[in-house]
């Protein structure tokens, strides 16, 4: 596989997550899910006799790692949005 594919990739992973912590607020137990749910994603073996594609897994651990970590840098702009325009929970 070429390195330029594997770059494409996690990059737009990456600016997709960031793309949504931008646009929506979320509860932060949710972002919290996605940091765990990375961790179990990369960490856990795959089970015998099958290989995920890697490229496949990368790419969604980096997603939910950006995104559930990405959270706190979001957390002003949410709050100062709130303010203008309160959310009728």
């Amino acid at each position: 596989m070429q390195a330029v594919w594997v770059v494409l990739a996690y990059v737009s992973a990456v600016v997709v997550a960031l793309a949504l912590l931008y646009a929506f607020d979320t509860r932060w137990y949710w972002h919290v899910l996605s940091v765990l749910a990375a961790l179990a994603l990369g960490l856990t073996p795959p089970p015998e006799g099958w290989q995920p594609p890697d490229l496949l897994v990368g790419s969604v651990f980096m997603f939910l790692l950006v995104w559930g970590g990405g959270a706190p840098l979001f957390r002003a702009r949410h709050r100062d949005s709130e303010l203008h325009f309160p959310r009728h929970t």
